[in-house]
């Protein structure tokens, strides 16, 4: 057993010497200490970045094969070393130690029970600026010990306390044909107080094999380099969109900014940049989800999926698509890179459903469950291959009580004003109707007399015949004088005497005659102003 352990520890020397070599010239490997392809690996990040003084926390996950039993303990071990050589030990679980320069910063917070190895740095320095790697070590009953690791690591890039920082995502998976956004955002130190900071300009560069980019694709002053697919996005312009993605997008991609604020101009860039993962449809994985569901009977559509057979994933991560092509997330863990439409209305219930908080708008819309995960490579000794399915869809219904309320009361509203507008018209229809015939009755009857002998003004509904009448009117007036001429009366002899011949035949035809026996009576056309 001991010579097993020599074997492997040499095996171990070796392996770090070539994975150095080969990851020097920019070949994509993560290297294996002991195991067997699709049986032992570990992941980690590409990179990270802290600020001098702050601390960091370096993810580390494990798996190995479910038919290893007899595990008496589980150490985690760090290794740390210049450039992409993983280095010197400086951390030992079993043994509680660390070396020095990281004694008393470096602690376990992960579960390696759990198949967890994660670490935290305390008081980062610029000294630290290293590849940090996490090799997991098993001690078996009657076997001895079980080792292997990540050959890569995680870059740990130290801003001191004048320096902006860049933050992304270590990876994004994605199908053949999706629009994807890579997020980039910048911080300052807690220590620094800058006012007034704004974005001035954006840099994304590119790598296919090596975490660090090298090759320009965008800036803020030329746009796009070679490709109209590629486009700024996010709430502050910093993120990259890329339209359709195919599999020669396939790469890292890593951000830099440019930032103003109190008057000075702060420039960096990230080391370590994004990993793009474009992949076709795995049928490793099987998703189910009903056809259709019906809201608000509904709240949910559910997403139930199975992970390949006797395999354990490094890594699971749920995302709801929507659209017919894809338009985008209607759920994401990351909440910048959900869709507006769907943002804060959206989230996970159980392990994989979608629970939709508000549906107006989405009538007739088709979510897709996706699944993505990460699994030692079943054919590369100790690498990660990342796999992603996608479920047939659900559309979504909305039944009449919820989709069509609004319109109802709407409509039912409007339809109460129309009838009520209806009726009025028709009432002064009704009304204006029944004026006029009492008009014309009245004028047939006595349309200048009232019973009581006094004179009675009627309207003309014609505006031509009042012109007429009114003149006529007048030349009769003009026949009217004051004129002297004997009277019978003796108490008018010698004076003036009102009097007419009336001649009623230029009268008005609506003035009619009706003297009463015994008296002489004047009639007189009255014109109106």
């Amino acid at each position: 057993m001991s010579g097993l352990l020599l074997l492997c520890s040499v095996l171990s020397l070796w392996a770090s010497v070539i994975i150095n070599y080969l990851t020097s010239k920019s070949f994509s490997i993560e290297g294996a200490v002991c195991g067997a392809p699709g049986q032992f690996c570990a992941d980690q990040p590409s990179g990270l970045e802290a600020f001098a003084g702050d601390s960091v926390t370096f993810p580390c996950s494990f798996v190995f094969p479910r038919n290893v039993t007899g595990i008496t303990n589980v150490t985690i071990i760090f290794q740390a070393g210049e450039g992409n050589y993983c280095g010197a030990r400086i951390y030992n679980s079993g043994y509680g130690n660390t070396t020095q320069g990281y004694q008393g910063r470096v602690s376990l917070v992960g579960d390696p029970w759990t198949r967890n190895g994660t670490i935290t740095l305390t008081n980062v320095r610029a000294r630290d600026i290293k590849s940090y790697c996490c090799r997991v070590q098993l001690l078996i009953t009657n076997k001895g010990t079980e080792q292997w690791q990540n050959g890569r690591g995680t870059w740990l890039t130290v801003r001191g306390e004048n320096d902006i920082t860049m933050h992304q995502p270590p990876f994004i998976p994605a199908l053949v044909g999706d629009t994807v956004t890579i997020p980039c955002h910048f911080s300052i130190s807690a220590k620094k107080k800058i006012q007034n900071m704004s974005l001035s300009s954006v840099q994304w560069r590119f790598s296919t094999q090596y975490p660090g980019c090298d090759t320009d694709i965008y800036n803020s002053a030329m746009g796009a380099v070679g490709s109209e697919r590629m486009s700024l996005a996010g709430e502050d312009g910093a993120a990259i969109q890329i339209k359709h993605v195919g599999l020669s997008d396939s790469g890292w991609y890593c951000c830099g900014a440019q930032v103003t604020g109190d008057g000075q101009v702060y420039r960096t860039e990230r080391m370590r940049g994004t990993k793009l993962i474009i992949t076709g449809k795995t049928n490793k994985t099987k998703i189910e989800q009903p056809k259709e569901v019906t809201f608000p009977d509904s709240p949910t559509i559910s997403c139930n999926y199975t992970l390949p057979e006797n395999e354990d994933p490094l890594w699971v991560g749920i995302y709801w698509m929507f659209g017919d092509p894809r338009e985008g997330f209607a759920y994401h863990p990351d909440p910048e890179l959900i869709h507006p439409r769907y943002r804060g209305k959206t989230r996970l219930v159980g392990q994989s459903d979608l629970y939709l908080e508000e549906v107006n708008g989405m009538d007739n819309s088709s979510f897709y469950c996706r699944v993505a995960m990460r699994l030692c490579n079943s054919t590369l000794l100790n690498t990660v291959e990342t796999l992603l399915g996608e479920g047939t869809g659900t559309l979504l219904r909305l039944n009449a009580d919820q989709s069509d309320q609004t319109k109802i009361i709407a409509a039912s509203v409007g339809s109460v004003i129309v009838l009520i507008l209806l009726i009025l018209i028709i009432l002064f229809l009704i009304k204006r109707k029944g004026t006029r015939k009492q008009l014309q009755q009245s004028e047939q009857k006595d349309p200048v007399h009232g019973g009581n002998g006094k004179t009675v003004t009627t309207e003309y509904d014609d505006l031509e015949l009042v012109g007429r009448e009114q003149k006529t009117d007048i030349n009769y007036y003009e026949s009217v004088g004051e004129t002297p001429r004997a009277s019978s009366d003796p108490s008018n002899s010698g004076g003036h005497l009102l009097y007419s011949t009336l001649d009623h035949s230029r009268s008005s035809s609506n003035h009619k005659c009706s003297p009463v026996s015994g008296q002489e009576v004047f009639y007189a056309d009255v014109k109106r102003y």
